[in-house]
């Protein structure tokens, strides 16, 4: 059986994309429409390319979630954005303060953001959503948003002494490595 980044790197439309994560995640109960994947516990905005930020996604993703709030319609717990090079997770509760102000400019519709909107989101969304890069961090994005979808929370691995030196191996991995002018053992 082939990962979802495998997969993810074969796909030729958004309905592709669509179908591999709606798979990898073992999604039941879900429709697919202008909300790109809707189930009752997490609300999905998917894109066919690496190209648009997790930022803009979740501005087009928020458009839809201020339309429901307005209709007074019910808001999942959590909101995902997907494509095929990276996934990011975030809580509604997160988000709902700040879109019940209704101060943000939305455009005609999701897709035609305003500049304004993506900025002043932007500013907003930074410290609450979790990113995944796929082709490293599938499993975690996964077993994740699986944890999530039961408890409505989005679980973040604790850092226990135990742990400490797996946490900090993997920090570096990922980040560390990108530090110009320190050799790799420091």
């Amino acid at each position: 059986m082939s990962s979802l980044y495998e997969t993810l790197k074969q796909v030729k439309s958004e309905e592709d994309v669509k179908d591999a994560y709606i798979k990898a995640l073992g999604l039941k109960a879900y429709t697919k429409g202008l909300i790109d994947i809707q189930t009752d516990e997490i609300w999905f905005e998917a894109k066919d390319s690496g190209k648009n930020s997790s930022y803009a996604m979740f501005t087009q993703l928020l458009h839809y979630v201020q339309v429901a709030l307005n209709k007074g319609e019910k808001v999942p717990p959590l909101l995902a954005v997907i494509d095929t090079e990276k996934a990011a997770l975030m809580k509604s509760a997160d988000v709902l303060p700040f879109l019940a102000k209704k101060t943000v400019k939305w455009g005609k519709s999701a897709s035609q953001y305003t500049q304004e909107a993506l900025d002043e989101i932007s500013a907003y969304i930074g410290t609450y959503f979790v990113s995944f890069k796929m082709s490293t961090h599938e499993d975690e994005f996964i077993s994740t948003v699986k944890a999530a979808i039961k408890s409505g929370d989005i679980i973040r691995t604790q850092i226990t002494p135990d742990n400490l030196k797996q946490v900090f191996d993997k920090w570096v991995a990922m980040i560390g490595r990108e530090i110009a002018g320190v050799k790799e053992e420091d």
